[in-house]
């Protein structure tokens, strides 16, 4: 008999915790699981979940702040939970973790499981914020059978804070099914293009990203830049952009759900993020034989070294425009980077590997 599987998401977008779990289900067997998918409604999320024929269960009062809508929310999640006795149910991201953790235990769920794409409490927050939200998170872990976080660094850090116990969390690397590498154009040393695919938010950096971008443009003529997505601050980094008269080698073309073509345009990818958990955009640039520029933040550390890339310190302007012109003068190393990033992702972020140990969880046997 099929299992019967609900993930559990907020937003209906396409950013990295929808992709996890489209990637995740796609590599289900369909004759061993029922999929069902819940999320707040429209959006590119909820297309591909109905281009594959999965079921979808629309949740309208979803909201990403907290809200009095959440105990809506919650009441809502209980009663579908009760009509469709779902055999698993896993949540994703802290909202729908907390709510359908609690409403998965109370309906006895025989299999409540939540994957940490990151934390809601952050470094940065103010003392009483991020104390709330460490014992909203120990809470919702007192309701579910395990905890999967996306990278070491997360885990370790919430064993540490006693958010969970270490028996309960586990770690699995997101992967994706590999895309072929793509042929570059040539006459590359003639220029240096760098890019990102990201969401233009206070999390990736931007508004210090764009105005060194703007810098190191302005020292090097070989350096264009390529910056794919939208977000709250995408018009005021055009803004700035325009400032210093460079929109025709700094490029903000906004969002393209098919970033591979993008991708082939790119000898460097960046992504300078304050925070992170495992973003598939770092893995996708890999696959795709790209050397990154990351921040040293502690997710970002276990994936780029100075082998496969360049890890730069927050908020060092200086360090930044540095690197950035630097890759103009040694564009032998972008290409030496460039494979050995690719055999290294291959080798960290295996897809069916991270299939197989969602599996072993689903099936009792993690």
């Amino acid at each position: 008999m099929k299992k019967k599987i609900l993930h559990l998401q907020l937003l209906p977008l396409m950013s990295g915790v929808q992709r996890f779990s489209l990637h995740l289900l796609d590599g289900l067997p369909p004759d061993d699981y029922e999929i069902w998918v819940a999320c707040k409604p429209k959006g590119e999320f909820v297309s591909e979940i109905k281009k594959r024929g999965w079921n979808y269960l629309p949740l309208p009062t979803f909201r990403h702040p907290i809200s009095p809508w959440d105990i809506v929310t919650f009441l809502h999640l209980l009663a579908l939970m009760r009509k469709h006795s779902f055999d698993i149910v896993h949540s994703n991201s802290s909202k729908p973790g907390l709510l359908g953790r609690i409403a998965a235990t109370i309906c006895r769920v025989p299999l409540v499981l939540h994957t940490a794409h990151g934390t809601a409490y952050l470094p940065h927050q103010a003392p009483i914020v991020h104390w709330t939200f460490i014992q909203l998170e120990k809470l919702a872990n007192l309701f579910c059978h395990r905890v999967i976080y996306v990278n070491n660094s997360d885990r370790l850090k919430a064993i540490e804070l006693g958010v969970i116990p270490s028996e309960k969390a586990m770690t699995i690397y997101n992967a994706m099914k590999e895309v072929p590498v793509m042929d570059r154009p040539e006459g590359r040393q003639e220029q240096i293009t760098i890019g990102s695919t990201l969401r233009f938010s206070d999390q990736k950096n931007v508004i210090r990203l764009i105005p060194a971008l703007c810098k190191a443009a302005r020292k090097n003529n070989k350096l264009k830049f390529i910056i794919l997505g939208d977000g709250e601050h995408l018009q005021l980094c055009r803004s700035i952009v325009a400032s210093y008269r460079l929109s025709d080698r700094i490029l903000l073309p906004g969002w393209d759900s098919d970033v591979n073509p993008w991708l082939r345009l790119f000898d460097v990818f960046i992504l300078y993020s304050r925070w992170e958990a495992m973003p598939f955009s770092i893995i996708e640039a890999m696959y795709a034989g790209l050397p990154v520029i990351g921040s040293d933040i502690p997710s970002i550390a276990e994936f780029v070294n100075d082998e496969v890339g360049w890890l730069l310190p927050l908020d060092d302007e200086e360090t930044l425009i540095s690197t950035l012109i630097s890759t103009t003068e040694h564009p032998d190393a972008i290409k030496e980077k460039g494979e050995r990033a690719l055999a290294w992702v291959r080798q960290i972020s295996d897809y069916p590997t991270m299939v197989s140990s969602y599996r072993d969880v689903y099936e009792g046997r993690a």
